[in-house]
């Protein structure tokens, strides 16, 4: 027996006041005085056999007609199952979204976890929807249980559970976990002619770390009738210190740089001073102490003495949680770029070209820059290089040898200084009428409509370095008849003519420039903007000479990019701890743990380095109020039309099922009400007169 109301049994407490009155009534109502009773014999007083039955019975009709009242208003029913529909019930769809990213590794947080989502199986019943996510960076389904079976289906789930013995290394991609088990639901709903499930809903259990990637649900519609609740573990996070290696912010300053890191302690973390740690591949522990205060960061920069030494692994000593401490680290090897000048300038003529640009480019730990001169009219072959820089007029066999150097992906720099040169430009831009007429400028010539939108430019981009009103040209030279196509005008002079020229030649490119950075022509060499637009010239075989060996773990590494892009055939990876993975060039390898790999070629071998994500250090819980930002339903799911549908009709049946008994209670209650009186009169009256002796 059930109650609709049963907060009204409260009233079956007064069952006390018939007690009380009862008592009330037995008591003696007047007192007589009387005289002295010595001449009176002792005697019994008498027992009135036939008032305490009528009584007892007036008590307990009176009891009884209060607790059928409390019964009345509490509506006592009992539900009758219905033959018509044994083995049926209503439907209901449970998915759960357990996070198995690196986080998870955290204390117990991962046996906390199963145990959520065994306690979770135990909301199901016989027919019901089941389906099971592992999330990290991706989303695995380990079970898709369409119809409910208890034990069978719950020893299903398990051993999909005892399969995953601990997390993984990857990120949190809580938004992309969210945002598919919402697709699936819905494509079951719009592709499934069944009854609509009376429930929806995706339960997450993770430990909701703030690094956790949400972006895929910013502005997702969810389908209609699904609740998202979220199950937090690790609430008693002690705080966590994180390390991420800081990446240069421009290319010349990447090719110069220390190897620098970023500490970062959690805000609710317990402590703030830190060892940070270096191993060498000698084994050799190096160290140094480091304050960072919690909710805080700080950028160290590794010590000279340390990059005298080969470096492997970077390690945090001192936090809460340790699964993040370790940071695998890949030594770049020092990389040498090869730069051709051909012309006839002196290596110390501070008035020529070659002088400003082998002032450029200097030495450094990552980059060694080899600029050799020849002379245009060599009759020697011409030599290989990243960049070939042509300041004078060069011979026919020379200009030959570069245009098909070019052809096959080769960078090249010409400046024009004369009309010397038409020839050599009518190779090379295929302009047979091209003229070059020399320009001075009575004052000076400023540069206009740079393309600062493209790449060899874009470092300019920034209005801070966008200003060319202090770069003056003295001398400058005009190119007439230039071809209609293939041509792309980076710049041109205020007076119309153009200064810089991008012309694509199949693998390569072909830079030319009308005014040169000699003193004499112009002051582009002692301009801040020099350096930065040779490097942006270099740009490609700058990014393949400095490439990271630093990568994270869930990247798809392309293995082309290896040995300086110089890959053909297969190239076998070797994870740490195990055996060698061959990976065609067509193909990519992902890296599913952290630590030093191994590329080996033919004839090459490279180390690089992989790591944990540094969001998942941010081990901070997210606020609550961010998931309803991001309008997750996390409140009562708002019923389909078919939902509100079968919701009414579970209603009707239930109610049909149900047998009420509080009539036939209110019916006890007027027949004691109307039997009451009665027997309250035959018991109050009049005593017989007795006689005493």
């Amino acid at each position: 027996m059930s109650f609709l109301t049963p907060l009204y049994l409260i009233g079956a407490l007064g069952l006390a006041i018939p007690v009380i009155l009862h008592l009330l009534h037995d008591r003696p109502k007047n007192k007589q005085a009387f005289g002295s009773l010595m001449f009176l014999d002792k005697t019994k007083p008498p027992v009135d056999r036939k008032r305490r039955p009528t009584h007892l019975l007036l008590l307990l009709l009176r009891c009884l007609a209060l607790l059928l009242l409390a019964f009345v208003f509490a509506r006592p029913f009992v539900t009758v199952d219905d033959p018509t529909a044994t083995g049926k019930r209503d439907r209901q769809w449970l998915t759960v979204l357990l996070d198995r990213s690196a986080s998870m590794q955290r204390g117990e947080l991962w046996q906390q976890a199963k145990a959520k989502v065994e306690t979770a199986l135990g909301q199901l019943g016989p027919g019901d929807h089941f389906t099971l996510y592992a999330f990290d960076d991706a989303s695995e389904r380990l079970a898709d249980i369409d119809s409910w079976q208890d034990s069978a289906s719950e020893a299903e789930v398990n051993k999909q559970l005892e399969r995953l013995a601990k997390p993984g290394f990857g990120g949190s991609n809580l938004g992309q976990a969210l945002v598919l088990a919402g697709e699936a639901i819905q494509e079951h709903q719009n592709g499934s002619d069944e009854k609509p499930l009376a429930k929806r809903e995706i339960l997450v259990i993770s430990d909701l770390q703030k690094g956790a990637q949400l972006g895929d649900v910013q502005g997702y519609e969810w389908p209609t009738g699904i609740k998202v609740s979220l199950e937090q573990i690790g609430e008693d996070d002690q705080g966590n210190c994180g390390m991420e290696q800081v990446a240069a912010r421009t290319l010349w300053a990447a090719t110069e740089a220390v190897p620098s890191f970023r500490i970062s302690n959690s805000p609710n973390a317990s402590t703030d001073e830190f060892e940070f740690i270096g191993q060498t591949a000698a084994g050799d522990p190096l160290s140094q102490k480091v304050h960072v205060p919690p909710g805080r960061s700080r950028v160290i920069e590794m010590p000279a003495e340390w990059l005298e030494q080969t470096i492997q692994q970077l390690s945090i000593r001192g936090d809460a949680a340790e699964f993040d401490n370790a940071y695998h680290f890949a030594q770049d090897r020092q990389q040498t770029v090869h730069i051709v000048f051909i012309g006839e300038d002196k290596p110390n003529d501070a008035e020529g070209t070659l002088f400003y640009l082998q002032s450029a480019f200097q030495k450094t730990s990552a980059l060694d820059f080899d600029v050799q001169a020849i002379s245009g009219q060599s009759t020697d072959p011409l030599p290989e290089a990243d960049l070939f820089v042509v300041g004078d007029e060069v011979s026919d066999d020379l200009a030959g040898q570069l245009d098909k150097a070019v052809r096959t992906g080769v960078m090249a720099l010409a400046i024009v200084h004369s009309n010397k040169q038409a020839a050599n430009l009518k190779l090379w831009l295929n302009a047979p009428d091209l003229l070059i007429d020399n320009v001075t400028s009575k004052d000076y010539g400023l540069l206009q409509e740079l393309k600062l939108d493209h790449p060899v430019l874009s470092v300019f981009r920034d209005s801070r370095y966008s200003d060319f009103t202090n770069l003056h040209f003295w001398n400058y030279r005009e190119l007439q008849s230039l071809p209609s196509e293939g041509v792309e005008v980076l710049a041109r002079f205020d007076t119309g003519p153009p200064a810089w020229l991008l012309v694509p030649r199949d693998k390569g490119r072909l830079m030319v420039m009308t005014a040169g950075w000699k003193p004499a022509d112009s002051q582009l060499a002692l301009s801040t903007k020099f350096i930065p637009l040779l490097y942006s010239i270099l740009q490609p075989v700058l990014e393949a000479k400095t490439q990271s060996r630093q990568f994270f773990v869930g990247n798809r590494l392309d293995v082309t990019r290896f040995n300086n892009g110089a890959v053909s055939g297969s190239v076998a990876i070797t994870p740490p701890g195990e055996g060698a993975t061959t990976v065609e060039t067509a193909d990519v390898f992902l890296p599913t743990e952290p630590g030093l790999y191994t590329a080996k070629g033919t004839d090459w071998s490279e180390t690089f380095a992989v790591n944990l994500l540094p969001a998942e250090s941010r081990t901070e819980p997210i606020p609550m109020d961010q998931f309803q930002k991001l309008g997750l339903p996390m409140d009562e799911a708002v019923a389909s039309p078919g939902q509100l549908a079968a919701d009414t009709a579970t209603m009707e049946k239930t109610e049909a099922n149900r047998l009420e008994y509080w009539q036939w209670a209110l019916a006890a209650v007027l027949l004691f009400v109307t039997l009451e009186p009665a027997l309250a009169a035959k018991g109050s009256r009049s005593a017989e007169p007795v006689m005493t002796s």
